[in-house]
């Protein structure tokens, strides 16, 4: 009973959450609920802008979960629970998208990206994007915290300039300027490698 009132008050760890996961244990989904159910939501809510997509994205998370652990043992809980909901948010927004009910804030910031990424349809597509996304990681561990967190925010999040602004405390027109300079500067990455042609 003082194990309840203690669960009740204060979060599982991650590694208490993942034993319990481990264990066949189904009190890890509520567990992880009540630890990262309003993140993950979030997440898929920047995604979709749809409440019941984005509620049914969270316990489709919890089930990919259960049924991915064990084998895996994630080393972050927490991005490891973020990455599904994100790819399982996307997909819903594909299958939205072919129902032509597409989020605005996604569709926005999804072309402003496609001003500095170049297609590619080649058989070697696979390996392209493997480069590029190297070639990108790299390119946000050389830039400042406040870049990384808007260029995060903009582009894995799809949270609108006016939430980053707000939550950095900063003019929408900075963060306008900033992601400017960041695609410029990703684009001369890109064309320096030789991924960019144009």
């Amino acid at each position: 009973m003082k194990s309840n009132e203690q669960h009740l008050q204060k979060p599982l760890t991650d590694e208490a959450i993942i034993l319990l996961y481990w264990n066949r244990d189904e009190s890890a989904i509520s567990a992880t609920s009540d630890k990262y159910g309003r993140y993950l939501f979030t997440i898929a809510s920047n995604i979709l802008h749809d409440a019941m997509d984005s509620e049914e994205c969270v316990n489709d998370t919890y089930l990919s979960t259960w049924n991915k652990i064990p084998p895996t043992k994630p080393t972050i809980f927490q991005a490891f629970l973020s990455k599904l909901t994100r790819n399982i948010a996307i997909d819903k927004f594909r299958e939205n998208n072919a129902a032509k009910r597409i989020p605005m804030e996604m569709t926005t910031s999804l072309s402003e990206l496609d001003a500095c990424i170049p297609s590619e349809t080649t058989v070697e597509e696979e390996i392209f994007v493997k480069d590029v996304s190297g070639i990108l990681n790299t390119f946000l561990n050389e830039q400042n915290r406040r870049s990384q967190i808007i260029f995060i925010c903009r582009y894995y999040f799809f949270d609108s300039v006016a939430s980053i602004a707000s939550m950095l405390k900063i003019s929408d027109r900075t963060v306008f300027r900033e992601l400017e300079k960041l695609r410029e500067g990703l684009k001369d990455r890109l064309k320096a490698e030789g991924y960019w042609n144009a």
